[in-house]
């Protein structure tokens, strides 16, 4: 059930799990050749990888938390067993004090870089860190991120080809109306190098929340979305920014249609094999866009049926099949996107009804997908395969908990390998090599 609060914001009814969470609590979303530029694509999109001759991830990284967003608590990264053969598969190896006043952890970088440390960052808390996994089993804190002049609270992540880093963040200078975000990089040790921001003059006051952003390094280009993390009304536009100097090109608001909403919140991003852009919203719209080296256009593709699918989150790009997330729905969906101006939903593999789909990372060895929730539900983690030829999804029975009738291992513990008790959310997940 979905209801207004007294700013216009929507709130939903969310489930109970063990006392931990709260009844009608806000919505949380936690929410030049072509072989050079194919390889450019397959190093820089953020969630995007083709498969590797390499195997199976070792291991798996699962950033949690403890706290909320009116308590502290522990963050920490986890590392699991994700070695399909180990009699330890699915177990939880170590764990990683990473920060004490911890409020809400939430995404890492989409994939494990392949060199230097993986980016971090506790939303609510204001605060991103670097977590060094060059020994897996023995992860250490490498450094905490520099804070962004006039800027606040980062969100997502995306690795250039030099090792640096590009963060979204969500809000700017308070002195401007609306607090438009912006983005900013930071070298491989998190000190800050330089920033851009949303605002831009033909919307003015706009509540710009940048949240989701991919790059396009072979064009030069940059996208980002406008999300809120809570129940603001904000801006539904996408823009495209000049990689080189993060400046600011374009502002294009998101097509509507009369009778639905699918337009409402652009989520996620993510560079298709052309170079054109996907993009979906969190009413589970789905938006092509294209032309981002000249004179980019969005255009309206697909929007799954209301009130059905709600909560389209983070998903994952492999080969000609999208995998989306759909919380309120409780399922993914493998919508092929071969045509990425008639993508048409193929396949859909449901959880239960305590279990809100929100995150999912692609293991880069193996046909695996990692799933977690977007923290209104089950504390667990879960693993899928993902049939390359068909885009159907299935879970992985060997991964979860020993004497557990069902797969995925949960999340709520009695105690932790660092000392920590209880349940911990988990959120960003990346398998690790």
């Amino acid at each position: 059930m979905t209801d207004r609060d007294e700013n216009g914001g929507l709130v939903y009814e969310t489930r109970i799990v063990n006392g931990k969470r709260e009844a009608n609590s806000a919505i949380r979303f936690r929410r030049a050749s072509a072989l050079g530029f194919a390889a450019l694509l397959a190093a820089c999109a953020a969630g995007r990888t083709t498969g590797s001759s390499a195997g199976p991830s070792r291991y798996l990284y699962v950033w949690a938390g403890t706290g909320t967003r009116s308590a502290v608590g522990i963050d920490m990264i986890t590392v699991v067993d994700a070695n399909p053969v180990h009699a330890t598969y699915g177990t939880v190896l170590a764990a990683l004090t990473v920060d004490t006043s911890g409020r809400m952890p939430h995404h890492t970088e989409f994939a494990a870089p392949a060199h230097g440390a993986l980016f971090a960052n506790d939303y609510t808390g204001d605060k991103s860190f670097l977590i060094d996994f060059s020994t897996p089993t023995a992860p250490r804190l490498h450094a905490r991120l520099d804070r962004v002049p006039n800027g606040r609270r980062l969100h997502s992540f995306a690795r250039l080809p030099n090792g640096h880093v590009l963060a979204t963040v969500q809000f700017g200078d308070s002195a401007i109306a609306g607090q438009p975000g912006g983005i900013a990089e930071f070298d491989a040790d998190g000190h800050f190098l330089r920033s851009g921001w949303s605002r831009d003059s033909t919307f003015p006051g706009a509540r710009i929340r940048t949240y989701g952003l991919t790059l396009i390094p072979a064009l030069d280009r940059v996208v980002t979305t406008s999300a809120p993390m809570d129940t603001e009304r904000t801006a539904n536009v996408v823009q495209v920014w000049r990689l080189s100097d993060l400046r600011l090109l374009k502002t294009l608001p998101v097509p509507r249609v009369a009778g639905d909403s699918a337009e409402e919140h652009p989520f996620e991003v993510r560079t298709l094999a052309d170079g054109s852009v996907m993009m979906n919203t969190y009413y589970c719209g789905f938006f092509h866009i294209t032309d981002i080296g000249s004179d980019p256009k969005i255009a309206r593709v697909l929007a799954l049926p209301e009130p059905r699918d709600f909560g389209c989150s983070v998903p994952v790009v492999a080969g000609h099949f999208l995998v989306m997330p759909i919380a309120y729905a409780h399922r993914y969906a493998t919508i092929d996107i071969a045509d990425a101006d008639h993508p048409k939903e193929i396949a859909s593999l449901p959880t239960d009804s305590a279990f809100f789909p929100h995150w999912a990372a692609l293991d880069p060895g193996s046909d695996r997908v990692v799933f977690t929730d977007q923290g209104d539900g089950k504390a667990q983690v879960r693993v899928a395969h993902l049939d390359r030829a068909t885009g159907r999804l299935s879970w992985d029975d060997g991964f979860k908990d020993a004497g557990a009738a069902s797969p995925g291992i949960s999340y709520d513990r009695s105690s932790w390998p660092n000392g920590v008790k209880g349940m911990a959310m988990p959120h960003g997940a990346v398998f690790v090599p």
